[in-house]
């Protein structure tokens, strides 16, 4: 019987071509939006989930009562590793790194890339995918270790451990270094990528630091980027008391006066930065992503309710043959079921298509269709049959109920056949439709008059410089010594 409403619901479908088409289409575009959007977000949510042990792994983030002596996500070079050596109890491992931006080179391919200058833990603290050379991290100076994009950049192959790399220092010296590992591209971590506008794919050891001129040792350097594994059952407040401790007999007065670190779990760090920004980001593209999906629906529905008064005289004939309204119901219901699923598998067709226009856009790789979770299927599957069951609803619980003479002549006024349904949607889509028209133009506005009004001063004018900045007793004194000397300079 099943089978039978299927056929008939794809002889129906045939027959009336261009409203199936334009059916199917409006929902497939609304569908592949949607999924755009809810990728995003997914794979937003999945920043530093694949991180070894994440329940326990932290960032030192700083607060500075005098914002230019540092920023928010570093901290001071000495610290995570006198925290180790010092509270073992407390400390599982730690992790430092400094960035620096170089080039590299490989024959006549010659790239600036972001390199990160850190410790040994990189690979076992973190666990991240080995596909060639060596697991165990080289201690040598002039050694590397680089991501599989781009091992592909500069040798177009993953399999390169073994190969040298030419890297410049800031003296303008260059030098070869060798592959020993080669790892997967950490796309959904801050370990690698501390910032969306930092991406590095090389990974130096802290030996390296020497040949450009890096000293992240120090107790006056508060631009390493520092991480801390603890052991189970600690709290990070534990450890206010001994990072206290160790900044005020190791620092510079001025730093000590200043800084306050604090413990970021790893696991809630990207979604609580600039007082929970990208959650709530995330959170309005969801939004968004639900309600365009809505408006395909209702969209949806409202062309099928609007066709359904034709198979009046259809319903009629099935009923004066023995038809009785509960076969009548499930056909419907079939039918709406069948245009649903097609409309969902041409929308997973045009996903991989739209995706690469989306990564150029976004600038941030979206998930393909194999990378989501299996349990992921349930949520095209629940959408198929909620949609299928709203579009045939009306005419398989109101047509059907039509008496088979009412509906041999296609009469519809002896029963109160549910135009307020119609109605209903129609009205919800224009009413939507212009909410969203007059919130468009408001922000319209909102941009043209950010980008178009005058700042109070010429931006040609402004100039900026980045100083060596020396926290100690006389760098403090150098460096303010050097801004009076501006300030007469500009008088």
């Amino acid at each position: 019987m099943l089978l039978n409403y299927i056929k008939i619901g794809w002889r129906n479908l045939f027959k009336s071509r261009f409203y199936s088409a334009l059916n199917i289409a409006g929902l497939a575009f609304g569908l592949t939006f949607t999924m755009l959007v809810m990728a995003y977000v997914w794979n937003e949510f999945s920043v530093n989930r694949d991180i070894n042990d994440i329940e326990h792994q932290y960032i030192i983030q700083s607060k500075w009562k005098s914002p230019n002596m540092g920023f928010d996500l570093a901290t001071l070079g000495a610290l995570p590793k006198v925290l180790k050596e010092q509270y073992p109890s407390l400390v599982k491992n730690f992790y430092r790194w400094d960035g620096v931006t170089i080039s590299v080179s490989k024959g006549e391919k010659s790239f600036r890339e972001g390199l990160q200058i850190g410790d040994s833990s990189f690979l076992h603290m973190y666990g991240f995918d080995v596909l060639d050379g060596s697991r165990q991290p080289s201690e040598d100076p002039f050694s590397v270790i680089i991501t599989d994009k781009a091992a592909q950049k500069y040798f177009g192959k993953t399999q390169v451990a073994g190969q040298t790399l030419s890297i410049e220092n800031f003296a303008g010296v260059r030098r070869d270094f060798l592959i020993t590992t080669v790892i997967r591209k950490p796309f959904n971590n801050m370990v690698a990528n501390l910032a969306k506008d930092v991406s590095n794919d090389f990974f130096m050891p802290i030996e390296s630091g020497k040949y450009f001129g890096r000293d992240i040792e120090s107790w006056n350097n508060p631009y390493i980027a520092g991480f801390l594994q603890l052991q189970p059952g600690v709290k990070p407040e534990q450890l206010d008391r001994p990072i206290a401790g160790l900044i005020k007999a190791n620092a510079s007065p001025e730093i000590a006066a200043n800084l306050t670190p604090q413990l970021v779990q790893l696991d809630d760090f990207y979604f609580s930065r600039d007082n929970g920004l990208v959650r709530r980001m995330l959170y309005t593209l969801s939004g968004i992503g639900l309600f365009i999906l809505l408006m395909a629906i209702v969209n949806f529905v409202n062309m099928s309710v609007s066709r359904a008064a034709s198979r009046l005289k259809e319903i009629g004939v099935r009923k004066a043959l023995g038809g009785v309204k509960q076969q009548l119901i499930l056909q419907f219901l079939v039918e709406s079921t069948i245009l649903v699923s097609l409309s969902a598998l041409l929308a997973i067709c045009m996903y991989p298509l739209a995706r690469p226009v989306v990564n150029t856009a976004l600038d941030n790789p979206l998930p393909g269709i194999t990378d989501f979770p299996l349990w992921f299927i349930a949520f095209p599957v629940l959408l198929i049959l909620l949609t299928g069951f709203a579009a045939g609803m009306y005419p398989a619980f109101v047509l059907s109920s039509f008496r088979s003479v009412d509906s041999l002549k296609g009469k519809m006024r002896t029963v109160r056949e549910g135009y307020w349904m119609r109605k209903s949607l129609v009205g919800f889509q224009f009413f939507t439709a212009a909410v969203v028209l007059i919130g468009a133009f408001i922000v319209t506005r909102q941009v043209q008059m950010f980008f178009g009004n005058t700042l109070g001063y010429d931006k040609s004018f402004m100039l900026s410089a980045q100083v060596p900045r020396n926290w100690t007793a006389e760098g403090v004194v150098k460096m303010g010594a050097s801004a009076t000397s501006w300030r007469n300079c500009r008088r």
